[in-house]
């Protein structure tokens, strides 16, 4: 009999513990890196196709791409809590998520490194956890300001271009206000391609251009062939990044994902982008 009491108490601590543990969808692969950052991965039972990082993320069922969603298949986890990266869409899928019923947060996404803490704060403060967030602030600031000042070392400025894939038989190149021109002018590149947004890389365009760098999504580069094909390519085996060898394959998450990784990227990127850091540090 002396057991019953603590049979009772066991199950209350249990029953109050899962109440206090939401059921969490993520919507967006920067959405989904903040939420394991802070250490509350494990309440997220759904995210979608771009939430890559960490490894745990890609076992989750997954509720379809960011930009294509439909409200049902995110309701079907049961969410207590809907983290939605801005970005998300189609806007009648958001329309009918925020009407639905479930309590849903939009994070902000702004393309800059200076516009990680308030999506980490964003996050932090839709989970209750403000204090995990100022520290992971705090955190990405001190690695931020040590990435920059590492970058500051370099004093040459290559012409650059980012590449995705266009289907497996073309490319698209970033162009001004794309999250991908935000790096590569954060590593210390001018970005060539001088247009908005994205558009399709011609033969003609690549061989004007003239980059000496050119940077390539991993996943644009598996879909046009690897590495051999992409420089046996005409148009990329006349360019001066062509013929160096200067052609970077990255991870597009970690390069354009704006989440706790941007300094670690924004170091890769950087060491990638220029010739000599020792002779850049004189």
């Amino acid at each position: 009999m002396r057991s019953a009491p603590v049979f009772v108490v066991a199950f209350f601590l249990a029953t109050a513990a899962q109440a206090a543990s939401p059921r969490i969808v993520t919507l967006g692969g920067d959405v989904t890196e903040i939420v394991y950052a802070l250490g509350a991965g494990g309440e997220i039972v759904c995210d979608d196709q771009t939430s890559l990082y960490p490894a745990a993320a890609t076992k989750l069922p997954q509720v379809g791409y960011l930009r294509t969603l439909a409200a049902e298949g995110v309701l079907a986890c049961k969410p207590d809590l809907v983290l939605a990266s801005e970005d998300a869409g189609p806007p009648a899928a958001v329309t009918q998520l925020g009407t639905s019923g479930v309590r849903m947060v939009h994070i902000p996404n702004a393309h800059s490194a200076d516009a990680v803490p308030a999506k980490i704060a964003a996050v932090a403060a839709a989970l209750n956890l403000r204090e995990r967030g100022s520290a992971l602030e705090a955190e990405y600031r001190a690695a931020l300001a040590s990435a920059q000042a590492a970058v500051a070392r370099f004093k040459d400025r290559p012409r650059a271009i980012f590449l995705m894939a266009q289907g497996p038989g073309g490319a698209m190149a970033a162009g001004h206000g794309s999250a991908a021109d935000a790096m590569l002018t954060l590593a210390g590149a001018d970005n060539i391609a001088d247009f908005d947004g994205y558009k399709a890389l011609t033969p003609e365009a690549a061989i004007a251009l003239k980059p000496d760098v050119i940077v390539i999504a991993d996943h644009a580069l598996r879909m046009l062939g690897g590495m051999a094909a992409l420089r046996a390519r005409p148009e990329i085996a006349m360019t001066p990044a062509g013929r160096d060898g200067r052609i970077v394959p990255m991870d597009a998450l970690l390069l354009l994902g704006f989440g706790p990784r941007t300094p670690q990227a924004l170091l890769l990127l950087g060491q990638a982008l220029h010739r000599d850091d020792t002779t850049a540090a004189r």
